[in-house]
Protein backbone atom coordinates (compact mmCIF):
# COMPACT_ATOMS: atom_id res chain seq x y z
CA UNK A 1 0.00 0.00 0.00
CA UNK A 2 1.09 3.79 -0.84
CA UNK A 3 -0.27 6.67 0.14
CA UNK A 4 -0.38 9.12 -2.75
CA UNK A 5 -0.75 13.11 -2.65
CA UNK A 6 -2.36 14.24 -5.55
CA UNK A 7 -2.00 18.39 -6.39
CA UNK A 8 -4.06 19.35 -8.73
CA UNK A 9 -3.28 22.14 -11.64
CA UNK A 10 -3.90 25.77 -12.56
CA UNK A 11 -7.40 26.61 -12.42
CA UNK A 12 -8.69 23.53 -11.28
CA UNK A 13 -8.97 21.81 -7.43
CA UNK A 14 -9.06 18.78 -5.75
CA UNK A 15 -12.45 17.92 -6.67
CA UNK A 16 -10.54 16.78 -10.18
CA UNK A 17 -8.95 13.82 -8.81
CA UNK A 18 -12.24 12.09 -7.63
CA UNK A 19 -12.36 9.21 -9.87
CA UNK A 20 -8.79 9.04 -9.58
CA UNK A 21 -8.72 8.52 -5.82
CA UNK A 22 -12.09 6.40 -5.72
CA UNK A 23 -9.36 4.28 -8.02
CA UNK A 24 -6.53 4.37 -6.07
CA UNK A 25 -8.36 3.33 -3.28
CA UNK A 26 -9.99 0.70 -4.69
CA UNK A 27 -6.40 -0.83 -4.71
CA UNK A 28 -5.78 -0.38 -1.79
CA UNK A 29 -3.55 2.46 -1.25
CA UNK A 30 -4.44 5.62 0.27
CA UNK A 31 -4.99 8.83 -1.02
CA UNK A 32 -5.18 13.03 -0.53
CA UNK A 33 -6.32 15.54 -3.18
CA UNK A 34 -5.99 18.63 -1.67
CA UNK A 35 -7.06 22.36 -3.17
CA UNK A 36 -4.69 24.49 -2.89
CA UNK A 37 -5.08 28.20 -1.28
CA UNK A 38 -8.05 30.33 -3.55
CA UNK A 39 -8.99 27.84 -5.72
CA UNK A 40 -12.22 25.55 -5.79
CA UNK A 41 -13.77 24.92 -3.03
CA UNK A 42 -11.20 27.53 -1.10
CA UNK A 43 -11.76 30.27 -4.21
CA UNK A 44 -13.27 32.41 -1.36
CA UNK A 45 -9.76 33.19 -0.23
CA UNK A 46 -8.80 34.22 -3.62
CA UNK A 47 -6.13 37.18 -2.91
CA UNK A 48 -3.13 38.73 -5.47
CA UNK A 49 -0.61 38.18 -2.81
CA UNK A 50 -1.16 34.30 -3.13
CA UNK A 51 1.96 32.53 -4.73
CA UNK A 52 3.32 28.90 -5.43
CA UNK A 53 5.16 29.43 -1.81
CA UNK A 54 1.78 29.53 -0.49
CA UNK A 55 0.65 26.39 -2.44
CA UNK A 56 3.84 24.22 -1.18
CA UNK A 57 2.87 25.15 1.97
CA UNK A 58 -0.90 24.29 1.34
CA UNK A 59 1.05 20.52 0.64
CA UNK A 60 3.41 20.26 3.78
CA UNK A 61 0.81 20.74 6.07
CA UNK A 62 -1.37 18.01 4.18
CA UNK A 63 1.60 15.64 5.16
CA UNK A 64 2.18 17.02 8.58
CA UNK A 65 -1.48 17.03 9.62
CA UNK A 66 -2.09 13.60 8.09
CA UNK A 67 0.97 12.23 9.42
CA UNK A 68 1.96 10.65 6.22
CA UNK A 69 5.26 9.51 5.48
CA UNK A 70 6.92 7.22 2.35
CA UNK A 71 4.65 10.08 -0.07
CA UNK A 72 4.39 9.56 -3.91
CA UNK A 73 3.43 13.19 -4.66
CA UNK A 74 1.72 13.57 -7.90
CA UNK A 75 1.64 16.79 -9.66
CA UNK A 76 -0.63 17.79 -12.66
CA UNK A 77 0.62 20.63 -14.79
CA UNK A 78 1.56 23.89 -12.80
CA UNK A 79 1.22 21.29 -9.95
CA UNK A 80 4.87 19.87 -11.36
CA UNK A 81 6.07 23.17 -9.47
CA UNK A 82 4.64 22.54 -6.01
CA UNK A 83 5.44 18.56 -6.12
CA UNK A 84 9.04 19.42 -6.40
CA UNK A 85 8.73 22.47 -3.84
CA UNK A 86 7.54 20.22 -1.09
CA UNK A 87 9.92 17.80 -1.95
CA UNK A 88 12.11 20.56 -1.21
CA UNK A 89 10.80 20.95 2.29
CA UNK A 90 10.66 18.62 3.54
CA UNK A 91 12.37 15.14 1.18
CA UNK A 92 12.46 12.98 4.23
CA UNK A 93 8.67 12.36 3.67
CA UNK A 94 8.81 11.88 0.13
CA UNK A 95 8.81 8.47 -1.95
CA UNK A 96 8.59 9.46 -5.38
CA UNK A 97 7.63 12.71 -7.33
CA UNK A 98 5.66 11.80 -10.35
CA UNK A 99 4.93 14.61 -13.05
CA UNK A 100 1.59 14.34 -15.28
CA UNK A 101 1.99 16.83 -18.16
CA UNK A 102 3.72 18.81 -15.63
CA UNK A 103 6.09 21.52 -15.49
CA UNK A 104 9.54 20.28 -13.99
CA UNK A 105 11.07 23.31 -12.40
CA UNK A 106 14.76 23.29 -11.81
CA UNK A 107 15.50 27.16 -11.20
CA UNK A 108 14.28 28.84 -8.28
CA UNK A 109 11.59 31.38 -9.20
CA UNK A 110 11.05 31.22 -12.14
CA UNK A 111 8.11 31.46 -14.29
CA UNK A 112 7.17 28.61 -16.72
CA UNK A 113 4.28 30.57 -18.36
CA UNK A 114 7.14 33.35 -19.45
CA UNK A 115 9.92 30.96 -20.20
CA UNK A 116 8.24 28.72 -22.40
CA UNK A 117 4.78 30.91 -23.83
CA UNK A 118 5.12 34.46 -23.26
CA UNK A 119 2.53 35.24 -25.41
CA UNK A 120 0.46 33.74 -22.98
CA UNK A 121 1.68 34.99 -20.40
CA UNK A 122 1.72 38.65 -21.87
CA UNK A 123 -2.30 38.13 -22.43
CA UNK A 124 -2.48 37.12 -18.97
CA UNK A 125 -0.28 39.86 -18.02
CA UNK A 126 -3.10 42.53 -19.26
CA UNK A 127 -5.26 40.67 -16.92
CA UNK A 128 -2.88 41.22 -13.88
CA UNK A 129 -2.44 45.03 -14.87
CA UNK A 130 -5.95 45.74 -14.43
CA UNK A 131 -6.18 44.96 -10.92
CA UNK A 132 -7.59 41.30 -10.79
CA UNK A 133 -6.14 38.83 -8.07
CA UNK A 134 -6.76 35.52 -10.36
CA UNK A 135 -6.92 34.89 -13.84
CA UNK A 136 -9.57 33.22 -15.79
CA UNK A 137 -8.57 30.20 -17.75
CA UNK A 138 -8.04 30.05 -21.17
CA UNK A 139 -7.66 26.79 -22.90
CA UNK A 140 -9.99 24.10 -22.33
CA UNK A 141 -9.68 22.49 -25.49
CA UNK A 142 -6.94 21.25 -24.34
CA UNK A 143 -7.49 19.92 -21.36
CA UNK A 144 -10.28 17.24 -22.68
CA UNK A 145 -11.85 16.68 -25.98
CA UNK A 146 -15.85 15.62 -25.03
CA UNK A 147 -17.85 18.57 -25.15
CA UNK A 148 -19.94 17.78 -22.46
CA UNK A 149 -16.25 17.29 -20.06
CA UNK A 150 -15.81 20.87 -21.31
CA UNK A 151 -18.51 21.98 -20.08
CA UNK A 152 -18.14 20.79 -17.15
CA UNK A 153 -14.21 21.67 -16.59
CA UNK A 154 -15.85 25.37 -17.34
CA UNK A 155 -18.55 24.98 -14.59
CA UNK A 156 -15.88 23.75 -12.16
CA UNK A 157 -12.52 26.07 -13.40
CA UNK A 158 -11.80 29.35 -10.86
CA UNK A 159 -9.35 31.96 -11.62
CA UNK A 160 -5.87 31.27 -11.06
CA UNK A 161 -4.23 33.54 -8.35
CA UNK A 162 -2.08 36.03 -10.02
CA UNK A 163 0.77 35.76 -7.93
CA UNK A 164 1.64 31.92 -8.89
CA UNK A 165 1.76 32.52 -13.00
CA UNK A 166 4.37 35.73 -12.32
CA UNK A 167 6.75 33.97 -10.24
CA UNK A 168 7.99 29.97 -9.93
CA UNK A 169 8.12 28.01 -6.90
CA UNK A 170 10.89 28.60 -4.70
CA UNK A 171 13.57 25.75 -4.38
CA UNK A 172 15.67 24.88 -1.62
CA UNK A 173 18.23 22.15 -3.32
CA UNK A 174 16.74 19.33 -1.12
CA UNK A 175 14.38 18.19 -3.63
CA UNK A 176 17.43 16.11 -5.49
CA UNK A 177 17.35 13.76 -2.27
CA UNK A 178 14.09 12.42 -3.63
CA UNK A 179 15.39 9.52 -5.96
CA UNK A 180 12.28 8.19 -7.71
CA UNK A 181 10.81 10.03 -10.10
CA UNK A 182 7.98 9.57 -13.00
CA UNK A 183 6.88 11.58 -15.95
CA UNK A 184 3.89 10.73 -17.61
CA UNK A 185 3.20 12.84 -20.88
CA UNK A 186 -0.65 13.04 -22.21
CA UNK A 187 0.48 12.37 -25.60
CA UNK A 188 -2.75 13.53 -27.56
CA UNK A 189 -2.28 17.49 -25.74
CA UNK A 190 0.07 18.52 -28.50
CA UNK A 191 1.96 20.53 -29.00
CA UNK A 192 2.48 21.62 -25.64
CA UNK A 193 4.90 22.98 -23.02
CA UNK A 194 5.11 19.37 -21.79
CA UNK A 195 6.65 17.09 -24.46
CA UNK A 196 9.91 18.92 -23.93
CA UNK A 197 9.78 19.06 -20.07
CA UNK A 198 9.15 15.25 -20.75
CA UNK A 199 12.32 14.97 -23.40
CA UNK A 200 14.21 16.81 -21.29
CA UNK A 201 14.22 14.49 -18.33
CA UNK A 202 13.52 10.96 -19.67
CA UNK A 203 16.62 8.40 -19.77
CA UNK A 204 17.56 10.36 -16.60
CA UNK A 205 18.88 8.45 -13.77
CA UNK A 206 15.88 7.51 -11.42
CA UNK A 207 13.54 8.61 -14.08
CA UNK A 208 10.48 6.15 -15.39
CA UNK A 209 8.58 7.41 -18.64
CA UNK A 210 5.30 6.58 -19.71
CA UNK A 211 2.54 8.22 -22.31
CA UNK A 212 -0.97 8.14 -21.85
CA UNK A 213 -3.41 8.59 -24.86
CA UNK A 214 -5.21 11.99 -23.34
CA UNK A 215 -5.81 15.27 -23.64
CA UNK A 216 -4.24 17.07 -20.76
CA UNK A 217 -6.85 16.44 -18.16
CA UNK A 218 -5.80 12.55 -17.86
CA UNK A 219 -7.41 12.64 -14.46
CA UNK A 220 -11.21 13.45 -15.96
CA UNK A 221 -10.42 11.45 -19.39
CA UNK A 222 -9.33 8.38 -18.26
CA UNK A 223 -9.26 8.19 -14.39
CA UNK A 224 -8.36 4.53 -14.35
CA UNK A 225 -5.55 3.92 -16.94
CA UNK A 226 -3.66 6.52 -14.52
CA UNK A 227 -4.51 4.95 -11.53
CA UNK A 228 -3.35 1.66 -13.23
CA UNK A 229 -0.02 3.17 -14.05
CA UNK A 230 0.32 4.99 -10.68
CA UNK A 231 -0.63 1.75 -8.42
CA UNK A 232 2.49 -0.46 -11.27
CA UNK A 233 4.88 2.55 -10.31
CA UNK A 234 4.12 2.21 -6.80
CA UNK A 235 4.74 -1.42 -6.63
CA UNK A 236 7.74 -0.99 -8.50
CA UNK A 237 9.57 1.13 -6.13
CA UNK A 238 13.09 -0.03 -4.50
CA UNK A 239 15.29 2.02 -2.58
CA UNK A 240 18.36 3.66 -3.93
Amino acid sequence: MAAFVLVHGAWHGGWCWAQVEDALREKGHRAFAPTLTGLGERSHLLTSEIDSDLHVLDVVNVLKWAELEDVILVGHSYGGLIVTGVAGQVPECVRALVYLDAFVPEESGVSPLARYNPGRMARFQAEIDSGVAGVQPDLFDAWAEDEAVKDWLRSMCTPQPVGTLVCGVTLTGREVEVAHRYYILCERNRPSAFWGEHDRVKGRPGWKSDRIPTMHDAMVEAPDELAGLLDEFAKGLTDG
